[in-house]
């Protein structure tokens, strides 16, 4: 009975060592997941807004006749629409204002899917997800890898905090806020 309990004790501890590793390596990748997603996000919309400026005729006749966007003429919804595109996907890819720029995407993501009245069933599944990957970046920033983190270590370094903010602004870094 003594030896079958110290091979339970043997083999739960290994177990448990096994699973700690296995949680560091996850813990390792989040930053890189976050990178990743902002970069396929940020690809997405860059191409939208790309395609727009290649051909701004097409593009002010889309919103004319095709988007129903209220409360602005069609030339500023596709003003609008193309700087936010652009200027949204370039801040998400380097994660600088993270937040703020995958809210003015999300915001975009929404209009659009409202705005255009004939979306298959696909591709309004295909918004929903690509909103709850901007609402993961909208409450948890952009990450590690990301200018937002850059700059607050930076900004770290150059004014030192007390000991009792540190724990909060380490806490924070860790999890890239």
């Amino acid at each position: 009975m003594t030896q079958a309990n110290g091979f339970l004790k043997r083999a739960a501890s290994v177990a448990a060592s096994g699973y700690r590793r296995f949680v560091r390596v996850l813990e390792w990748l989040i930053p890189v997941f976050d990178l990743s997603v902002r970069l396929y996000l940020a690809h997405i919309f860059w191409t939208g807004g790309m395609v727009k400026l290649s051909s701004w005729i097409s593009t002010v006749m889309l919103f004319t006749m095709i988007y129903d966007v209220p409360l602005l003429s069609p030339e500023h919804a596709a003003y609008l629409a193309t700087t936010i595109e652009l200027g949204g996907s370039f801040l998400l890819a380097i994660g600088l204002g993270g937040r703020w720029a995958a809210l003015s995407l999300f915001g975009l993501n929404i209009v659009a899917s409202l705005s255009y009245g004939q979306l298959s069933e696909a591709a309004l599944q295909e918004a929903f997800y690509w909103g709850i990957l901007f609402l993961y970046f909208v409450l948890h920033g952009p990450g590690l890898l990301s200018a937002d983190a850059l700059l607050r270590y930076l900004i770290r370094q150059r004014h030192p905090t007390s000991d009792a903010d540190g724990d909060v602004s380490s806490h924070a870094a860790l999890h890239g806020k």
